[in-house]
Parts: structure tokens; sequence; C-alpha cells
């Protein structure tokens, strides 16, 4: 389904209950993905994120099988994994998960950095039916490139609570102070810098960028206008979730 529009309802559909839905939020680097993840993750709705990003940050020392290259020099080049290393994460965080949640066909789940071929949509796909669940809700954040740069370029994040900002779009109240814990030091992701971004954009367009077309055909596809607020993007995701969206 592929849909553009919304239209308020009565009812607000942050009071409805979301159970069982495993969600696929598609969209450039700096689409938003993750901002909208951390609402959901933090909110009544109880989801829970695969996000491959970070799970590959915390593995960044790990040689790629038959490489000679480190998951972190493979990332902070702007290049993407092999599809079996990917996927291989992805099922053992599953595997974490249903070890510590029980049945994982009756949870919520993001999946947040995955898939980003058509080769690990096909295994997700796999994954799906593996737990007993299946992915109906394929949420592509549509953006303009130039607003893109400008929300990796400009990014970085407290070094204490991890609170976001941007030079550009959301700086501290206080020059230099963390608005949510006080801290006054920051940092950046390392491949927060316009060389990698470059390459990450031109590997978004060339593998992920006809992931729309293979959920469109099934049926799954939602876009949205990921160039508005965050309360705007929000409700449309909401509203998605409780096939609201018009």
């Amino acid at each position: 389904m592929e849909v553009t529009k919304t239209k308020t309802k009565e009812k607000s559909p942050e009071k409805v209950k979301i159970k069982g839905k495993w969600v696929v939020l598609l969209g450039a680097p700096g689409c938003g993905k993750g901002t909208q993840s951390e609402y959901l993750i933090a909110s009544d709705f109880n989801f829970k994120v695969v996000s491959v990003g970070e799970i590959l940050r915390h593995n960044k020392s790990t040689i790629v099988p038959g490489q000679v290259k480190t998951i972190g020099e493979i990332i902070g080049a702007g290049l993407l994994l092999p599809d079996e290393v990917v996927t291989g994460v992805v099922k053992l965080e599953l595997q974490k998960m249903q070890s510590l949640m029980g049945n994982l066909a009756d949870k919520n789940i993001i999946f947040d950095g995955f898939p980003r071929t058509i080769g690990q949509a096909k295994a997700l796909n796999e994954l799906a039916i593996e737990f007993k669940n299946s992915i109906d809700y394929v949420i592509n954040f549509e953006i303009a490139e130039d607003i893109l740069f400008k929300r990796i370029l400009g990014r970085y994040k407290c070094s204490n609570c991890g609170k976001i900002y941007n030079d550009y779009f959301l700086q501290p109240k206080v020059s230099g102070i963390c608005d949510q814990c006080g801290n006054n030091g920051f940092n950046k992701r390392g491949d927060d810098n316009e060389a990698a971004l470059r390459v990450r954009i031109v590997e978004y367009y060339k593998n992920t960028y006809p992931l729309i077309n293979f959920y469109k055909e099934m049926g799954t596809l939602y876009n949205i206008d990921a160039e508005k607020d965050f309360e705007q993007v929000k409700y449309c995701v909401l509203q998605i979730l409780n096939k609201e969206y018009k």
C-alpha cells in the first residue's frame, strides 16, 4: 500500500493498543528512522528494536569472514557488509530476544538499518516465518538529499545521556550544555563525515532504494514525508501502525 496523506482522527492513535507488529523502517542515512525508533521504544507500545548499525558498531573490531578488513573499517568507509554477515547478526539478535522475552509472534519489533538489500529483505521474510510473524509494515522516510547532508554532517550527541543535537536544526538551549542532563561533553559518529556520507548515499541508491519497489509489490509499503517535524512524522507512523493512514 502506497500512501501520502493523513487525516486527523478524533481518537488519537496513541490510545490504540499495538501488538505483534514487525516494522521495517526504510530511508537514506539521516532521514529520521532512528529518532522515530527511539520514540516507539520509549512509548507504551513496548517496541523492541533490532538496530543493525548499533550492533555492528559494538563489534567494529571483528574481522569480516573472508576479508582482511574489520566491520568498523567497512562501515567507516560507507560500504555495506555482505548479506550473510548482516543476516546472521539479525538472526542471533532475534534468538537472544526470544530467550529473554519468549515467543516473538506477539512482540512489537522495529528493524532499523535492515534490510538494506533485496537479498536481506528476502532473508528477513524467512526469519519472520521462522519466528512466526510477518513483515506487514514497511515505512519509507522520503527526504531531499540536501536536507540529509545537513542532518548527518551537523549531528552530534551528548557523551553522557546520548541526546542528539544538530548544528543546523537542534542546538542546546545553552551552548555547550546538554538540555537533558547538563553534561558539557559531546561527540560525533566516526562515519559522519562528507566523504563517507557520499559513499553511503551512493550505496543507498544502488542497494537499498530498490527495496521500495520490492515492498510496494508486496503491498506493505507506506511512504511518508520525513522533512516534517518530529511530532508530525510520529503521528504519521502511529496512523500507519493503526491502519488509519489515508
